[in-house]
């Protein structure tokens, strides 16, 4: 599945030891428009290990002192919205007898403010007031 859509939060890395070393990951939420006429939007937390995309994200990231990320609220502030387009695909994994999904990042696109696709808004229907039932007389029984 790829959507058109924005990075909503990026939260902070975390990195950690499996057993071919050293890894490193980058949360994130992206938010989009599963349908033109869809009226909320959905979203879903991504995460890569992509070096060369962590680097794209990067670059919206405010820096504080130190070079590091500046959080507001457990997330990391960004310089601008991060408009993109994103292909993910989702399944379930067992582990120790539990089921948890799992949605795995196979494209990144940074898009331009020229690429993007708004969706146009969708006129909503003019609903007419019903009519005002008519008062029935007590002699107007049906029986």
């Amino acid at each position: 599945m790829e959507f058109e859509g924005r990075i909503q939060k990026v939260l902070p890395t975390r990195t950690g030891t499996g057993r071919n070393g050293e890894w490193k990951t980058l949360p994130f939420v992206f938010e989009y428009f599963e349908t033109p006429d869809q009226r909320w939007s959905d979203r879903v937390l991504l995460e890569t290990m992509d070096h060369d995309v962590m680097r794209q994200i990067g670059q919206f990231v405010v820096r504080g002192e130190g070079n590091k990320a500046v959080e507001v609220d457990g997330a990391c502030q960004l310089s601008q919205e991060i408009k993109c387009r994103c292909g993910f695909s989702h399944s379930i994994r067992e582990w120790e007898g539990k089921i948890f999904n799992q949605v795995r990042l196979y494209k990144f696109e940074l898009l331009t403010a020229q690429e993007t696709k708004q969706p146009e808004p969708q006129p909503q229907p003019i609903q007419e007031p019903l009519p005002e039932p008519k008062a029935e007389k007590e002699d107007d029984l049906p029986f």
